[in-house]
């Protein structure tokens, strides 16, 4: 469960009349017990100016031909996509890690402007419901998930602040709660309760196409860890099937595909022609759904492709259970690296979570940028939101690996696994470097670069909902995808 002093101070907080000096990150912080001073610094690196003029450049690029229109407002409200580079003869080229859904950590590293554009995603949601359902419901009960012991959780404070904020000069009454002083008779349009997913586990039921909290409708729900772990059937089937019959609105409903590393590949596959313009780079991939299956895969990959490959658990986060296997790998010891992938895993998720399916990708080259001596490995997240019915790029920031890059036939994974809490649960953020003019040089970026980016992000997730049940029902996975 969530720190009880934590959570105590939080809803304390969230009582009282908030200021915008409070919701400064080291006031806050203090508040609440953190140290939030290098959260600051990080924020301070990102370049509101020169984030907008790359997020005008990418929209004008995608306006032509439309390229992130949604054909329905309801199946995606915000995410993030991470991305490494390569150096190519014609230039950069951009390839796909993962895509995130709902449950964002660490937009504190992202300016107000920034923040305020990516929560008016999570706010169509809010809205969509009311719109839907404030004649039939006493209430508009929003659920948000925290992860247990969230060191991010004065992230929560910022989000659900603005959301008071923008429901209040929208004339609604709101109320927030935690699941110890939740009270269903309480009388307010909007009620938000605060819970970690373990709580939520024991509390959540699916009946007559709603997501219940003890027997009362959800309206919306925030955190794709929540419905990850929801176990119903009915649920389950409607997600895959028909996600429009559930009447609680998801943010997002999509996660399926945003959860299944192999399934956010497709949807790009799904969507080559008009990534082609924005330079991502295409690398073989498949999927596994046994160890022998994955084992198997992984020595006739290597054997036919002479190249390095990464394997990746279902589900995951922060880089839990990625294991490089390199293509000079001795085939005898695959097996210990899959048991070595799947023991980080459950040091992580404990074994209620499944390992598998395992998505199999290519390693591709990598860009390497100098950074404190030596030479480094790098990502870039980059941030998005829906506005009426366009998928549009917020921002972002670069993540920068651990240890020194050294070229060698034995894979490290710290060389190149950067998330930045990726590790024994602390938050590396002196790691992190926000998108500006100066940090653009240091990445060896472009403004074209960036916006290149951006565009990907926002086609990719426009695929995603066009492109659902093609992608949740694909079963051809003895092929090798490229």
């Amino acid at each position: 469960m969530v720190d009880e002093d934590l959570l105590t101070k939080f809803l304390k907080l969230m009582s009282s009349k908030i200021t915008d000096s409070d919701l400064e990150l080291i006031n806050l912080g203090k508040s609440l017990g953190l140290n939030l001073v290098s959260f600051a610094d990080l924020r301070a690196s990102q370049e509101d100016s020169f984030i907008d003029e790359i997020r005008n450049i990418a929209l004008e690029k995608m306006e032509q031909n439309k390229d992130n229109i949604l054909d329905n407002k309801d199946s995606f409200y915000a995410g993030s996509i991470d991305f490494m580079v390569s150096d190519e003869p014609k230039g950069k080229q951009f390839f796909l890690l993962e895509t995130n859904g709902g449950s964002h950590r660490g937009l504190s590293i992202v300016t107000e402007k920034q923040q305020s554009l990516l929560y008016n995603g999570y706010l169509e949601a809010i809205n969509q419901a009311i719109k839907k359902y404030e004649s039939t419901l006493n209430k508009i009960f929003v659920i948000i998930g925290v992860t247990a012991n969230d060191g991010l959780i004065h992230e929560k404070v910022i989000m659900i602040e603005y959301f008071r904020k923008k429901l209040k000069t929208n004339g609604h009454t709101v109320k927030i709660f935690n699941t110890d002083n939740y009270d269903k008779h309480f009388k307010a349009e909007v009620v938000f309760l605060i819970a970690d997913y373990k709580q939520l586990s024991t509390s959540l039921s699916f009946s007559n196409n709603w997501i219940k909290y003890d027997g009362e409708e959800v309206s919306v729900l925030i955190g794709d860890g929540i419905t990850r772990r929801f176990k119903n059937e009915n649920f389950s089937e409607l997600i895959k099937e028909d996600f429009r019959k559930i009447n609680s609105i998801l943010v997002n409903p999509v996660f399926k595909i945003t959860d299944d590393k192999s399934l956010t590949y497709l949807a790009s596959y799904f969507s080559k022609e008009t990534l082609k313009k924005y330079n991502l780079k295409y690398l073989l991939f498949t999927k596994a759904y046994s160890e022998e299956d994955l084992i198997e895969k992984l020595k006739f990959l290597i054997k036919k492709f002479k190249k390095s490959f990464i394997i990746k658990p279902s589900g995951g986060s922060g880089g839990a259970g990625v294991i490089p296997i390199s293509k000079d790998e001795n085939p005898v010891n695959i097996k210990n690296l899959v048991e070595e992938s799947k023991e980080e895993f459950y040091a992580k998720f404990m074994k209620t979570r499944d390992t598998f399916p395992y998505t199999i990708q290519e390693m591709a080259d990598f860009s390497l940028i100098d950074w404190k001596g030596g030479k480094h490995t790098f990502d870039l997240r980059i941030y998005l939101a829906q506005r009426e019915g366009k998928v549009i790029p917020i921002g972002g920031l670069a993540r920068i690996a651990r240890e020194e890059f050294i070229k060698r036939k034995i894979l490290n994974k710290q060389e190149f696994v950067v998330n930045l809490s990726g590790y024994n649960g602390q938050i590396e953020v002196e790691r992190g470097i926000g998108f500006s003019e100066k940090n653009c040089k240091l990445l060896n970026l472009t403004r074209e670069d960036f916006a290149n980016m951006f565009c990907i992000g926002c086609v990719l997730f426009t695929s995603i909902v066009k492109n659902y049940s093609k992608i949740v029902n694909f079963s051809d996975w003895n092929n090798i995808i490229d």
